[in-house]
């Protein structure tokens, strides 16, 4: 995170003021990608003989797998946002940066 100060009356205690506030809002959890565990799939590539003697274990083996993915899903959907929130914060960023850049090349002319 990019975090600009300047100098004024404050000075130092400003920018540590600036800087601690942007600690705070980095310290919130963001739900990326990397946060989010595909779970195993289960299989029932297994002989006939296994499957007839562990069927309600193979059942309760893919019902927990749904819930699972279903929560794999919301995960990967929540770090959607976070992705979507962060290049929506350098896109305004970049264009601020662009318009500071106008003016100061403005002024120099």
């Amino acid at each position: 995170m990019f975090v600009h100060t300047t100098r004024c009356a404050g000075g130092a205690a400003s920018g540590a003021a600036l800087v601690a506030a942007s600690l705070a809002n980095s310290a919130v959890a963001q739900t990326t990608a990397l946060d989010c565990v595909p779970p195993p799939v289960p299989t029932a590539d297994l002989p006939q003989d296994v499957i007839n003697e562990y069927r309600d274990e193979l059942g309760l083996e893919f019902s927990n797998y749904f819930t699972e993915a279903q929560h794999y899903l919301q995960c990967l959907q929540m770090a959607e946002e976070t992705a979507r929130q962060d290049i929506d914060t350098a896109l305004e960023a970049y264009a601020r940066l662009q318009v500071l850049h106008s003016d100061q090349k403005h002024i120099q002319e």
